[in-house]
């Protein structure tokens, strides 16, 4: 229905409104020029059908319907539309000027009006200095903003009342916005100023983690939070300069460990913690080629296991002998000319930790097994690359070193994992292995996994 066909119109309601409380919804009807009747004489264009309906109105209801008086409608279709039309900054204005609260309750748990009206109203709600559901008005409020934002929530209809239903929520949104209102709240703002609960705790964790927290709110906390957010925030790898110069700033060790094992901490940054934590910094931080070369001599070990080598950095550590090869055989980033070279070592050990490397192919794995599978078996046999054919011919093997490698392959054949199943020495392997854990289930048990 067209609903502003009904301004300067009259209209009647039979029962109670819904999303909106009586005063409520006759304002909002009187913002549009909608006059409420309580007589059909008035000139009345459109019966409205509420909810709680006695048994008197419904006996006029029916009549009326009888009579076709006018149109019928429900009520809910009504206040949906009222409640898009609200002009929000008039509304919220009204509800700072006048401080009610039961007003801005309903509001709040009125399911018509728009997420960022419910934000913006959020912000106005008054807690009490209490959490989130150590009051009954508290735990409404919340169960509103948990039910309103949580996906699928037909299929969790309790998680609005769980103390982890915050955390639930913000582990499954990427709103910034709604991330940063709920970091907000007085709840957790109390929380970081005087300790909390184990699960509040779990809110503040997952807000320091959260992708889409703002600068802001990561600014606040770190100069509110204890030690424990701190830290989480310095894991994070989209901090700028001047979040992370705060950080080192704070001269606590362990966010300065922390901070030298961010791969994505600024140079300068990186360079304040050389002295003290060269290692990590060699491992992790995203290299160029001078702070590379600086730390070459010295860090050649940790460098191999750098994820960001360039290649002409990855062909400078293969000069660097045997027992730095066996580390850059392990880096899954790399280069395919690098692999090569490796593969095509005669060192055994070189070669044992390029089997590990997730870049080797079935082939190459094949290629090692021809050239000397005792050698190699152990490698080999842990590998979810490893031809099944291969895997068989292993599981032959009298080594047991093979054999627990095999248990815990998920590629390895479940008649293979069943046999093994009856070796003590191989049964809490078998067990562990994700892949024969899923065959059970599916299999045997019938679950959907």
């Amino acid at each position: 229905m067209n609903f502003e066909l009904l301004k300067n119109k009259n209209i009647i309601l039979f029962g109670k409104s819904r999303a909106l409380n009586g005063d409520e919804f006759a304002k909002q009807l009187l913002n549009h020029n909608i006059v409420l009747v309580d007589e059909m004489d008035a000139g009345v264009k459109v019966i409205v059908e509420g909810r709680l309906v006695n048994p008197i109105e419904q006996d006029r209801l029916d009549r009326l319907y009888a009579e076709k008086a006018a149109p019928i409608i429900a009520i809910e279709a009504l206040e949906e539309w009222l409640c898009a039309a609200i002009d929000a900054d008039k509304l919220l204005m009204s509800l700072k000027l006048s401080g009610d609260r039961d007003r801005l309750m309903g509001y709040l748990q009125n399911q018509y009006i728009s997420n960022e009206l419910f934000l913006r109203l959020l912000k106005l709600y008054n807690w009490e200095g209490v959490g989130f559901f150590e009051s009954d008005n508290n735990r409404d409020i919340t169960a509103a903003l948990i039910s309103r934002f949580y996906e699928n929530i037909e299929r969790n209809h309790n998680v609005q009342y769980a103390n982890m239903g915050i955390m639930h929520l913000l582990n499954q949104s990427a709103d910034l916005e709604l991330t940063e209102t709920i970091a907000l709240l007085a709840p957790l703002q109390t929380a970081l100023k005087e300790g909390c609960d184990n699960s509040t705790q779990k809110i503040l964790n997952a807000i320091a983690l959260h992708p889409s927290t703002s600068r802001t709110v990561l600014k606040q906390w770190l100069k509110r939070g204890n030690d424990d957010i701190q830290m989480l925030i310095a894991m994070r790898h989209d901090l700028d300069l001047q979040l992370q110069q705060y950080l080192l700033n704070l001269s606590k060790p362990i966010i300065n460990e922390i901070l030298s094992l961010n791969h994505t901490v600024d140079h300068q940054i990186a360079l304040g913690l050389l002295k003290e934590y060269p290692e990590n910094i060699a491992k992790h931080i995203t290299l160029d080629r001078g702070l590379f070369s600086d730390l070459l001599d010295k860090y050649d070990f940790a460098l191999a296991e750098n994820l960001t080598l360039q290649l002409e950095m990855q062909e400078r550590l293969l000069q660097r002998g045997e027992a730095v090869q066996i580390i850059l055989a392990k880096n899954v980033k790399i280069a395919d000319t690098v692999f090569e070279k490796l593969f095509n070592s005669d060192k055994v050990e070189v070669l044992r930790s390029l089997i590990t490397n997730e870049q080797m192919q079935g082939a190459q794995l094949h290629l090692l097994f021809n050239r000397d599978s005792e050698l190699f078996g152990i490698e080999i046999a842990a590998n979810a690359k490893t031809d099944v054919a291969i895997l068989h011919q292993l599981a032959e093997s009298s080594e047991i070193e093979v054999l627990l490698s095999l248990a815990k392959n998920p590629s390895t054949p479940v008649d293979i994992l069943y046999q093994f199943q009856l070796d003590r020495r191989l049964e809490r392997a078998v067990k562990e292995n994700s892949s024969f854990g899923k065959h059970i289930q599916r299999d045997n048990i019938g679950w959907d996994v």
